[in-house]
C-alpha cells in the first residue's frame, strides 16, 4: 500500500480515522515500502444570498478565503506532526462539495485506500441525507475505509485481529475476496465469511456452489463460515459485529442505476451509516 488518502475536518471523528491510517501505514512501511499519507481538507464554498447588499456578499467570500487559509495551516500542522513521527505526508486543500472534491482528489492521485471518519447519525433526517463518508464510499474508484465515531462507553482499539466479510453467496466473489484475504494474511487476522439469512434477501443459488469455489482458490482453513438468521441484513450484521468482537467489517457494493438506488437503497451504504465498527467498502466490477 503506497498511498492512503485521509480527508479531515479537524474533529475527533477525523482523528479516529487518522489513527487507523497511521496504523495501516506503519504496518505496510515495515514491509519495506514507504506509505504516503495524503491529508485532504475541503472548505465548502460561500453561497451568496441575492437579497444581501453587495458588500455583505464580499465579506462572505473573504470569510471563505480565511477558512481555506486556516484549513491549510491546520493541515500543515498535522503533516508536520506526522513527519516527526516518521510518516511521509502530502497535503491537499480544496474548495467545493466535500464528497465530490474528495472523489476528485482520489481520481487525480490514485490512492490505494481512502480512510475517512463518520460522525454519529442521530436522526432519521441525518440518515436520509446521508453523510459525506457514506457518499464517498459509494462513489470512489478505490476501496474506502469508513471509521465511525466510537461509542465512549465501549473500547474500540485500533487493531485487525478479527475481520468479517459480509456475503450473500449469490455471485462470484473471488475477485473481491483476493484483497481481503491478502489483508488478513498481512495482519495475521482471523477471517470470517458471514451470511445473513433474512426473509427479504434472495437465496437463489446453492451456497455450497460458491463456498466450494472460494475454498478451491483460498483454502478451507483460511475461513470460518457463519450463517446468521435475522429479520434483515442490517440487524443481523449489527448484532454479529457486536457479539463477535469484529474489528473490521468488509462489504462490497455494485453499480446500479438511479431508479434502483432510489427504490432500494444500498445495503452497504446503510451499513456504513449504522455500523459501530469500521467498514471497508470494495467495489465489484459487474453491474446488476
Amino acid at each position: 500500500m503506497k498511498n492512503i488518502l485521509v480527508p479531515t475536518d479537524f474533529t475527533g471523528t477525523s482523528e479516529r480515522a487518522l489513527a487507523w491510517a497511521k496504523f495501516l501505514a506503519k504496518h505496510y512501511s515495515q514491509d519495506g515500502q514507504e506509505t504516503l499519507l495524503t491529508l485532504a481538507h475541503v472548505t465548502q464554498p460561500y453561497i451568496p444570498d441575492s437579497t444581501l447588499p453587495t458588500g455583505e456578499v464580499g465579506i462572505g467570500m473573504m470569510a471563505v478565503q480565511e477558512m481555506e487559509d486556516v484549513g491549510e495551516l491546520n493541515l500543515q500542522e498535522i503533516a508536520d506532526q506526522l513527519e516527526r513521527e516518521g510518516f511521509k505526508t502530502r497535503i491537499e486543500s480544496r474548495v467545493g462539495s466535500i464528497d465530490s472534491e474528495i472523489v476528485d482528489v482520489a481520481d487525480e492521485l490514485k490512492p490505494d485506500l481512502i480512510v475517512m471518519g463518520r460522525s454519529h447519525i442521530d436522526s432519521f433526517f441525518d440518515w436520509l441525507a446521508g453523510s459525506s463518508a457514506a457518499d464517498v464510499a459509494m462513489t470512489a474508484h478505490c476501496p474506502v475505509l469508513v471509521v465511525p465515531t466510537p461509542d465512549p462507553s465501549r473500547n474500540y482499539p485500533v487493531q485487525l485481529q478479527n475481520i468479517a466479510y459480509a456475503t450473500q453467496l449469490e455471485f462470484d466473489e473471488n475477485h473481491i475476496l483476493r484483497p481481503v484475504v491478502q489483508l488478513a494474511r498481512t495482519f495475521q487476522s482471523n477471517l470470517r465469511l458471514v451470511k445473513i439469512q433474512a426473509l427479504n434477501q434472495p437465496n437463489v443459488r446453492d451456497d455450497r456452489q460458491y463456498l466450494t469455489q472460494i475454498q478451491a482458490e483460498f483454502g478451507q482453513q483460511r475461513f470460518v463460515e457463519d450463517t446468521v438468521d435475522a429479520d434483515n441484513v442490517i440487524e443481523g450484521l449489527t448484532k454479529y459485529t457486536q457479539t463477535h468482537q469484529v474489528d473490521l467489517l468488509v462489504m462490497a457494493t455494485r453499480e446500479r442505476d438511479f431508479l434502483s438506488k432510489l427504490l432500494n437503497p444500498s445495503l452497504t451504504k446503510r451499513m456504513v451509516l449504522n455500523s459501530d465498527v469500521p467498514v471497508l467498502v470494495y467495489h465489484a466490477e459487474e453491474n446488476y
